[in-house]
């Protein structure tokens, strides 16, 4: 079953004008919009992870001041990790 959608795009907006041109250029403009979605979905769970190493490195460069000015480390909940075991892995490769 086929469906069929219709985007009201505007010609005065510049980014509506760009992504009207865009899919006039594909030639196949379904299968060019599936891509996009599948990269924006891939793009927002590596975004998520980066996020989560960035706060665990803020933990531990917190905790090495800490200990580095004699105070008591707290301990911060770590964070749930939705990590991909792959790009586990190539950031394990990457950063020893």
């Amino acid at each position: 079953m086929a469906f069929t959608f219709h985007l009201d795009l505007n010609p005065h907006e510049a980014d509506h004008r760009r992504a009207a041109e865009w899919l006039a250029a594909q030639p196949d403009p379904t299968e060019a919009v599936v891509r996009l979605i599948g990269v924006a979905t891939e793009g927002d769970r590596r975004l998520s992870q980066w996020e989560e190493l960035a706060t665990l490195l803020a933990n531990e460069v917190r905790q090495l001041r800490a200990q580095l000015a004699g105070h008591p480390v707290e301990e911060a909940p770590a964070p749930e990790s939705h990590e991909d075991p792959e790009s586990a892995r190539r950031l394990d490769s990457m950063f020893g």
